[in-house]
């Protein structure tokens, strides 16, 4: 089957991005993204079956149009694109090749106090992730008891990484958070954890607008978006290199010590509904920008493996703290038959699939299973020298699991674009780095089939 011919793009108001120059397209005319996909128990399986409806039907019809879900099935999995897309798609491409882009700038803050204790309660409750932060903390201060200083960056409400230094043996920790609320609360989490007075010192304000009254042995930051460099981590982290530090090039100095994004294309199955009925429909809050998914949400299957797309050392003095980014190499995946088999399975299992037979949820399934919709991009923490304390956002191989932290997702074209086994899709990209604003991406995919 021939590839859609036209260069497909998701970025609102015609934003165009000159690959061939560099440039970077105009960080004011970019979509934020959309708040998480999290609907109600009973509203996501009103909107699985929906998909279960609208991906049964050769056309999707007219919103208003009512559909059973026990309609006969009579597409083949590689024929699937939504009517409302198919202006966009109707001509063929001879060369086998179509091409995707996807451009957005990240939100800046969390919408309130309230809004951020929820946030660090998910942090809080992460067992993928805390405890290992601990684990980190306790072995690094082992056997210098009373002679390491520690700085914590974005301590938090509950101030568990500064807890967790204090009670493995700091002499000092200096806990640093911006918004005065969550810092009170902090002083408040200090006092009522028994920690010795004077041993924590919380500091509010940005940490590029704080002055320690000494450098420190250690700096404990997780300071990492669901894209790891969307919360400003580089300028962070070149500040704190230059003020904080006594051996900034030491890699024991930080934890984590390493971090990386992990992409990989994805099958959205709720991007049939997008395509067909719109956002809203689809339980979205926002006409733009990235989706942002529950890393345990099953209508996010992955195309192949996972790579590294981002990946960084805290110890490098060379971070840029501004400026345009570009990764090393485009990566290259290639959809196998393994994985389309493990996503139709799962799509059987977590599509609205009551009364339906088992045949024709398997047809569906499949349709589901091989529709490109974007890239997933979700963060790896590297804790220690030996890389044996990993924190996952998504487990191995990019399966579900629970995290705090969310899987970003670009749709890059208006439908699913059909795809099969053989078919490769290479991803690149760029970002934006500026010492005052939020960091602004670009993706390009090219899908060819081979």
């Amino acid at each position: 089957m021939m590839l859609p011919a036209r260069l497909y793009t998701i970025k609102q108001r015609h934003v165009s991005i000159p690959r061939s120059t560099g440039e970077f397209p105009s960080v004011a005319a970019l979509p934020r993204p959309s708040h998480t996909y999290r609907p109600s128990t009973a509203k996501s399986a009103h909107l699985r079956r929906r998909v279960v409806e609208i991906v049964s039907r050769s056309d999707s019809p007219p919103s208003h149009v009512s559909m059973g879900r026990r309609e006969v099935l009579s597409l083949a999995p590689a024929g699937l694109i939504l009517a409302g897309a198919r202006s966009a798609s109707a001509a063929v491409n001879p060369s086998k090749v179509a091409e995707f882009d996807a451009a957005w700038v990240t939100e800046a803050t969390s919408a309130g106090t309230e809004f951020a204790i929820e946030s660090y309660e998910s942090m809080r409750d992460d067992a993928s992730r805390t405890p290992k932060f601990v684990e980190a903390i306790q072995q690094r201060l082992k056997g210098k008891e009373g002679r390491l200083s520690v700085v914590d960056i974005g301590t938090g409400p509950f101030a568990i990484l500064a807890i967790a230094a204090a009670n493995a043996g700091a002499r000092k920790v200096y806990a640093i958070e911006a918004d005065p609320v969550v810092a009170q609360l902090a002083r408040e989490a200090i006092v009522k954890a028994g920690v010795p007075n004077g041993t924590i010192e919380v500091l509010q304000g940005y940490s590029t607008d704080v002055t320690l009254p000494e450098k420190v042995d250690l700096l404990v930051a997780e300071v990492i978006g669901s894209v790891a460099t969307e919360e400003g981590v580089y300028r962070t982290l070149r500040d704190a290199q230059d003020r904080f530090l006594l051996t900034p090039s030491n890699a024991a100095s930080y934890i984590p010590q390493r971090v990386q994004t992990m992409v990989a294309p994805a099958a959205y199955a709720f991007h049939y509904m997008i395509a067909a009925e719109g956002r809203k429909a689809a339980g979205l809050l926002s006409d733009d920008g990235p989706i942002r998914l529950n890393c345990q949400d099953t209508t996010l299957a992955l195309l192949d493996e996972p790579q590294i797309y981002e990946d960084f050392r805290y110890n490098d003095l060379t971070l840029p703290s501004a400026g345009l980014w570009n990764p090393k190499n485009t990566l290259t995946f290639t959809v196998s038959s393994k994985k389309l088999a493990e996503n139709t399975q799962m799509y059987i299992s977590s599509l609205g699939f009551d009364g339906v037979p088992r045949s024709d949820a398997k047809l569906v399934s499949q349709s589901v299973a091989s529709g490109f919709s974007g890239v997933a991009m979700w963060p790896r923490l590297i804790l220690d020298a030996d890389e044996k304390l990993v924190v996952e956002a998504r487990g191995p191989r990019g399966l579900a699991q629970k995290s705090h932290w969310q899987t970003v997702l670009p749709l890059m074209a208006p439908a699913p674009v059909p795809v099969v086994v053989g078919d490769t899709i290479d991803v690149s990209g760029s970002a934006l780095f500026d010492q005052s604003k939020p960091a602004a991406y670009t993706l390009h995919a090219k899908l060819t089939r081979n």
